[in-house]
């Protein structure tokens, strides 16, 4: 049943771009505060309607609103991308039990809470074939409130490739995978390598 209801690599990233996209073009705090809360409302008005929910049915029915850390200008870091142009690919596993091949299309640096870190960034085959830019890249991590705060098998973001080598990492646009609102979604599993020890305190909470 799960693997009949696994998105698939193409699927997986149009799910992702309707309903979590990882990034908001804003010029400063207060924009941007704006644009994540308008944001933050539509996903959840979109979490309400039957066609576009990732909720089951029985979580439908008392829904209100996704639980997300309040909004934190700080959490929107830039980071320096080191692409890799030689194909390397990463196979990542899923909570359905499969296992899919994504190109591992960067790493990215950057400091957070006076720490250095790095995570892998990936991308899936056929946007990195189509040439697609909008939200083609995908950051699988867990934290230090995983399994505390936030959900036990990490939260994901979504970008939209760079034109130059800094990518911003809008941790406030972290969301869960969607397998924590419904077990039949299989859902990427964020790898040991994009563990950060450290607490991201942004983005969405667990829930419920």
């Amino acid at each position: 049943m799960k693997q009949l209801l696994f998105i698939g690599l193409l699927s997986f990233f149009t799910f992702q771009i309707a309903f979590s996209q990882g990034f908001i073009y804003a010029d400063n705090s207060v924009e941007h505060q704006t644009k994540v809360t308008e944001w933050r409302k539509q996903k959840d008005e979109d979490y309400k309607v039957k066609e576009k929910t990732m909720l089951t049915e029985e979580l439908m029915k008392d829904f209100e609103a996704l639980k997300y850390y309040d909004i934190d200008y700080s959490y929107r870091i830039s980071g320096t991308l080191k692409r890799f142009n030689d194909g390397r690919t990463f196979s990542i596993n899923t909570t359905g039990g499969d296992v899919h091949e994504y190109l591992i299309y960067a790493q990215v640096t950057f400091k957070l809470n006076g720490k250095s870190l790095a995570l892998d960034v990936y991308q899936g085959q056929g946007a990195a074939k189509s040439g697609k830019k909008k939200g083609a890249l995908f950051i699988p991590f867990t934290d230090l409130t995983s399994g505390d705060a936030t959900y036990g098998g990490g939260r994901y973001l979504v970008l939209d490739v760079p034109e130059n080598d800094i990518l911003i990492l809008d941790f406030n646009m972290a969301y869960n995978p969607y397998c924590l609102y419904n077990p039949d979604h299989s859902c990427p599993i964020p790898p040991r390598e994009n563990d950060l020890k450290v607490r991201v305190e942004a983005g969405e909470l667990m829930y419920p």
